[in-house]
């Protein structure tokens, strides 16, 4: 009996990190993204400097000497979107069907955890980090392209922002 029991659980030690390894081979690798100092072009109502379409998670701030608009839309059972700061306004804005928040100011944090996120950035002086599976847009500034923040994706070296659209899977599927 002991026999039995002992080659039972050599095969379940042997056959468990397989199984493992199975299960998460199927699930997306997660990745992230860093954005520091963005700015674009038109302030607060311009074109979009940063969109990030996640499932996983965003935190950001707003420096107090720029000015930004940040909107987060999220799917129902996601984490509510908060912010927090002394110059900051709240509204409630719909993107294709989708509820969200507009949050506009200078001076303030903000946070979107646990869900799937669109976090549209708009203005200057924003840093952003992103974590989990999806896809990122980015445009920085055609005016001052030295001068308008940079990114890295996924651990990667810092670049400048780019002058013209560019979309980038964050993580792997």
């Amino acid at each position: 009996m002991r026999r039995i029991l002992l080659i039972c659980a050599t095969a379940a030690l042997v056959m468990l990190p397989a199984a493992a390894s199975a299960g998460a081979a199927g699930r997306p690798a997660h990745g992230f993204l860093v954005v520091r100092k963005a700015s674009g072009d038109g302030g607060p109502n311009g074109r979009p400097v940063v969109t990030v379409g996640v499932q996983g998670f965003v935190l950001g701030s707003v420096s107090a000497k720029d000015e930004a608009q940040i909107e987060i839309y999220h799917l129902p059972g996601a984490g509510a979107p908060q912010a927090h700061g002394l110059d900051v306004s709240a509204h409630g804005v719909r993107w294709h069907g989708h509820a969200g928040v507009k949050y506009s100011g200078s001076g303030f944090r903000f946070r979107a955890i646990n869900g799937w996120y669109r976090v549209v950035v708009r203005g200057s002086g924003v840093y952003l980090f992103a974590g989990g599976h999806g896809s990122v847009w980015l445009r920085g500034s055609t005016f001052d392209p030295r001068g308008d923040g940079s990114y890295a994706l996924n651990g990667g070296r810092a670049l400048s922002l780019p002058t013209r659209l560019l979309k980038l899977p964050l993580g792997r599927s």
